[in-house]
């Protein structure tokens, strides 16, 4: 609603005649910025996997254009049954579920049950649905773990908002479940997250895989002598300076304290040899917080995914990395199957 004055009388009046916001004449910029950011809510296409479960047709079918209009993927079940067996097999990023569902399980006992698995399969955001829209539901809802709770009936434009919400929220606290807070570089969790993309990828397309582990040298020394705050210093820039070194299918991911580890795809060993080499000699050139640094490293390469892991992987250029700290520090070592050293 356009009004010559937006004092607190005029927006309680408006709102009491069914308007959602009121703008004053004088200041056409916040209705501006209003749309425009509206329009943006509107376009906005979701690329996310939703476990769908109502038993009700009709609104089955409201509620699936929706979200497919929202350009989500939707896999939808009428029983709880079905969806659980769904569940249990695929990877979803969000659960829409009915809590009253014909049927031998409850679309509550469905919820229970998948609350037990959080741990296995992640924070997977749900949202309940019910005609029962009273407090006590909505608590032991929460109690299951529910993000969020419609009401039916379901009006599309609640139901698109809370889906967007919940969305963006899972987004946010995945990444930083996924992010090294110091040096903003993958952590170990994500390295085993995505590893299983990378082997299957190099295994469809017959490609060499490489893993190279990188430790700093002498880090205990580096806090012992310098200080843990400049430590964390160090370790923080070190990691933004080794991101312009990677490609974007590749992978790097800070594993412990001063280790990292970097998953090359269709890198020979030769190939991520002479990668580590040029970081070694740009590494000479480079101070972290204003101290110089030597890296340890080690690499390996698989061709049959098939026999491999991303622990069996990490153990081969892990161990090919122990004998680069034994043999001086400061150099690279390539595993082979002949257990030779480049």
């Amino acid at each position: 609603m356009l009004a010559v004055e937006d004092n607190l009388r005029t927006l309680k009046q408006a709102l009491l005649t069914s308007a959602t916001d009121i703008f004053s004449k004088s200041n056409p910029t916040e209705l501006e910025i209003y749309i425009q950011r509206l329009v943006e809510r509107e376009v906005r296409q979701l690329t996310r996997r939703v476990l769908f479960i109502e038993d009700s047709q009709v609104l089955q079918e409201i509620i699936i254009n929706l979200l497919t209009d929202m350009g989500l993927d939707v896999d939808s079940y009428n029983h709880a049954e079905g969806a659980w067996e769904a569940f249990r097999t695929g990877q979803y990023d969000l659960i829409i579920t009915d809590i009253m569902l014909e049927g031998a399980m409850s679309g509550i006992t469905l919820v229970r049950k998948i609350s037990h698995l959080q741990g296995e399969h992640g924070s997977i955001p749900i949202i309940a649905t019910s005609g029962f829209d009273n407090a006590s539901r909505k608590i032991e809802l929460f109690h299951l773990c529910v993000n969020d709770y419609v009401a039916k009936p379901i009006v599309r434009e609640e139901m698109r908002q809370r889906v967007l919400e919940l969305s963006s929220q899972h987004a946010s606290l995945h990444s930083l479940t996924m992010l090294d807070e110091l040096t903003q570089l993958f952590n170990r969790y994500a390295l085993r997250e995505f590893a299983g993309k990378y082997f299957s990828e190099a295994h469809r397309f017959k490609r060499p895989l490489s893993m190279a582990v990188m430790d700093i040298d002498h880090f205990k020394v580096i806090n012992e002598t310098h200080g843990y705050s400049t430590g964390d210093k160090v370790l923080s820039e070190f990691g933004i300076w080794l991101k312009r070194f990677v490609r974007d299918e590749d992978m790097i991911a800070r594993w412990a304290s001063e280790e990292f580890v970097f998953l090359l795809s269709n890198y020979e060993a030769s190939t991520a040899l002479t990668l580590m080499e040029r970081i070694q000699k740009r590494l000479e050139l480079f101070k972290a917080a204003n101290v110089s640094i030597t890296v340890s490293i080690g690499v390996a390469t698989v061709h049959d995914q098939n026999k491999h892991s991303l622990n069996s992987l990490f153990e081969l250029a892990d161990s090919a990395m122990y004998r680069a700290k034994m043999s001086g520090r400061n150099c690279i070592r390539v595993y082979e199957n002949e257990d030779e050293q480049i």
